[in-house]
Order: C-alpha cells, then sequence, then structure tokens
C-alpha cells in the first residue's frame, strides 16, 4: 500500500523533528562548500536552529536570485554560483520550464538521480502506479523536470514505461493503442488535448483506448471537479490523479491517493516544506482551509543545493488526516503568486476565474480559457480583464457571453471581458498551457 511506509505514515510532528535533525549538518555543509550560501548564512549559527520558528532566520530564496546567481557561469562551472560540487560529478542535468522568465538549470550527482528515482516513485507508487501497469509517459522534453526524473521513477517502480513524448500527436496516440497503455501521464491540458485529438487521429473514440488511471500535473486544474470529472469522461477512466513538483528543488513531491481529495507530501525523507503567509511571511499551521505558499528545503540534493527556496505556488490544505492512512496534509495548487491581477481594489488569480467559470458553464466549454494581457508586466486591469474563453459549437446558447460575466462578477467580484471563442483555438502544448498569454502585437 506504500513506497516507503515508515515515512509516509510517520506522525507529522515527528516529521518535522526529522527535518530539524537534518538541518545542522546541512547548513554547514552548504557554508563550507558555497560562496553563495556562506554569504548568505554569516549570520546564522547552525545549532541556532532547533524549531521550525528558528527557520525565519534563514533568509528566503527566490527565483530571481537564483537565475541572477547562475548568470555568472562558465566551463568550469557551468551551473554558476549554485554549484557547490565539482562539474565532473554531475552526471545530468534538469531545467525549469522557463515560462516566467529565464529558465534555471540544476544540476544532479549519481546520488542526486538515486535520490530521485526513489522519491518520485513514491509519489507515483501513491497516485497509483504498480508494476502491471502499462505507462504512457507523454513528456516531450527530457531536460524539464516531468522528462527523464518522471521516466526513470516510473520504471523503478517495475511498470511498463512508454515514452513517446517527441512523436507527433497521431504517432502518440497510436503507440499508446498499440502497446495497450492503461495509465497515461500528462500535463493536465495535454492530457485534454489528446482526448479531443483522439478521433481525428485514430478514428477511434478515446474511450476505446483503454486508459484507466490518468496522472495530471505541470500546472493547476486537476483540483478543479470539472476539469477531473471532463477527463473521466473523455478517456473513460476510472480514476484522476494529481501530482505536483518543481525543478528547482525535486521534480516530483506530491501525489494524490486513492480517495482523490488532495496530494500528499511524498517525499518527508529528502526535503522539508514550509506553509506561508505569502504576504506577512509568517508560518502557518496546516490545517484544513489554510491557505499558502509553500517553501521548501531541499537538504538531500549535492550538486546544486536548494534553502528555504519560495516556490510562489499558493496552495489550500484539504485535509490533515485521510482513510489511505498517509499522515501528510493534502493541498490543492489553486494558483501562482506571480500570476497575481488587480482589478481596480481586488486581487485575483487566473486560476480563480477559470474555476469559477468551468464550475458553472462546464457542459458549454472545451475547458481551455486564458487571460489576455497587454504586456508581460501588466498587473493591474482598470477595466473589464479580457478573458479568451473556448465555447463548444453544439452548446451555444443566447446570452452565454454575459452569463458567464455575471457569474464571475458576483462570485469574484471582477468584472471580466468573456470572448467566447471556437475549439483549439488556445494553443496546446506538450507541456504547459499557461493560464495567461500576451497579446501579439505587443509580444515583441
Amino acid at each position: 500500500m506504500y513506497w516507503n511506509k515508515e515515512f509516509e505514515t510517520m506522525p507529522w510532528q515527528e516529521i518535522q523533528n526529522y527535518w530539524l535533525s537534518k538541518l545542522p549538518s546541512y547548513l554547514e555543509y552548504l557554508k563550507n562548500k558555497s560562496p553563495f550560501y556562506e554569504k548568505r548564512l554569516s549570520s546564522i549559527a547552525s545549532k541556532d536552529i532547533k524549531t521550525m520558528d528558528d527557520l525565519k532566520k534563514i533568509p528566503f530564496l527566490t527565483k530571481n536570485e537564483l537565475r541572477d546567481a547562475q548568470a555568472d557561469s562558465d566551463r568550469k562551472n557551468p551551473l554558476g554560483k549554485i554549484q557547490v560540487v565539482d562539474t565532473e560529478d554531475i552526471v545530468q542535468v534538469i531545467s525549469s520550464s522557463g515560462t516566467s522568465g529565464r529558465p534555471v538549470y540544476y544540476g544532479a550527482t549519481q546520488k542526486d538521480v538515486e535520490v530521485w528515482r526513489d522519491a518520485i516513485a513514491n509519489v507515483y507508487y501513491t497516485a497509483g502506479v504498480r508494476k502491471d501497469d502499462i505507462v504512457a509517459h507523454t513528456t516531450g522534453i527530457p531536460l524539464f523536470a516531468g522528462g527523464a526524473a518522471y521516466f526513470e521513477a516510473i520504471r523503478n517502480i517495475g511498470a511498463m514505461t512508454v515514452w513517446p513524448g517527441n512523436l507527433s500527436t497521431s504517432r502518440m496516440l497510436e503507440t499508446i493503442r498499440n502497446l495497450h497503455c492503461n495509465v497515461i501521464q500528462a500535463t493536465v491540458s495535454f492530457n485534454l488535448y489528446l482526448a479531443e485529438r483522439c478521433q481525428d487521429a485514430l478514428g477511434v473514440d478515446p474511450r476505446e483506448l483503454g486508459i484507466t488511471n490518468i496522472i495530471g500535473g505541470g500546472e493547476p486544474g486537476l483540483g478543479e471537479e470539472a476539469i477531473r470529472q471532463k477527463l473521466k469522461d473523455a478517456w473513460n477512466a476510472k480514476t484522476v490523479r494529481e501530482i505536483m513538483g518543481l525543478a528547482d528543488v525535486m521534480p516530483g513531491m506530491w501525489g494524490e491517493c486513492e480517495a482523490e481529495t488532495g496530494m500528499h507530501f511524498n517525499v518527508q525523507k529528502y526535503v522539508m516544506v514550509e506553509l506561508i503567509d505569502s504576504e506577512s511571511e509568517e508560518h502557518l499551521p496546516w490545517e484544513t482551509g489554510v491557505v499558502g505558499e509553500l517553501i521548501y528545503t531541499n537538504f538531500s540534493r549535492e550538486a546544486t543545493p536548494i534553502l528555504r527556496y519560495r516556490s510562489a505556488d499558493l496552495v489550500r490544505v484539504e485535509g490533515i488526516s485521510c482513510s489511505c492512512g498517509r499522515t501528510s496534509p493534502k493541498i490543492r495548487c489553486i494558483g501562482r503568486a506571480d500570476d497575481l491581477l488587480i482589478f481596480k481594489a481586488m486581487n485575483v488569480y487566473p486560476s480563480a476565474i477559470r474555476d469559477v467559470v468551468l464550475k458553472h458553464f462546464e457542459k458549454y466549454l472545451t475547458g481551455q480559457l486564458q487571460v489576455v494581457k497587454d504586456h508581460p508586466e501588466q498587473v493591474r486591469f482598470d477595466n473589464a480583464i479580457p478573458v479568451d474563453i473556448e465555447i463548444l459549437p453544439e452548446h451555444e446558447q443566447a446570452n452565454l457571453k454575459q452569463q458567464i460575466e455575471k457569474v464571475v462578477r458576483d462570485t469574484l467580484n471582477i468584472r471580466i471581458d468573456a470572448n467566447l471563442v471556437p475549439p483549439n483555438t488556445i494553443q496546446r502544448t506538450q507541456y504547459k498551457s499557461p493560464l495567461i498569454r500576451v497579446r501579439e502585437n505587443n509580444n515583441k
């Protein structure tokens, strides 16, 4: 039932005590190995970090700081100042997706790769993958966190792992059919896209392919019941499980169990996680209903270690106990802190707009929508926020635009300009389909 029963069923307070026991030696390792961290930690005595509250003495690490630290690189240290081992000891590199700026690259030693294989296998095992499964791994870019690292983890479970990611959509679907895959792993939007394309590509209904378990991650969405049900219906699947990770910390960290009521933290053995208020930066309790930002410390990574990293992932705690017996809190990712929009005096996240629209109008829509900005830096909207929304032609109805705008206004206290567009207007990708785009004439 568990990949690592000791850690998955350990009381949460004992997990936190375990992390605190690891920190002193980890901090000393960073001070001794990394000029970058030596400067950041110069005023901090490792022995003084005894409680979770003591962690507040350690400064947060941000994506921009990592980019700046990596800008000064050369052939000897290709990963810049965040590299703390010799280049000859690095056997693999992965990259952030770069959707919010220049990608950051992270190295892995042989030991780091072995940790990934174990930790991420835990995520997939929680999400229902077993040795007798045939898993279609669709990510087409091995360099990304969801590429080779996921493939190795699924294979570590012993499942037959099929990786058609770089094939055309038609060839990918053909491979899934020919090899009788029963599990499909993809980003949320690409899972939907494959189902949409199956009839045209193969001449068969996707429900005939025998997919029983859909695993999705890489972007928020599976926390919304309308999207989950659309995927189940499209593939005739029994289960839909959500996973989540970060290249910056570990490619996979959270996985959803058979209860399908939120993602458990599955890498307690290797990574510490905190929950903070994004504005006050104070710790928040792991209690049902609490919303906060995740902070990570990866005390297992040798090549490019991460200490108190601000993920910008906003999550809601869905529960602190579960029928599966796992003891870590369950969460849903509800958006990105750096995606915040402001309509007059109201704050709103694109994911909140999507969730409201799909909750009330799912049967009329494909499930794809995008907020449209005039320029990349735009946060404030004085007029209604433009939103492209794909509508199913067979479900067109009068006044749908006005109905959508009214429900969003009544629910979120903001105004949107709903631009109803035909199916496949919004670009799909094999990795992430962002909830925000910039107008082409302004995106030079």
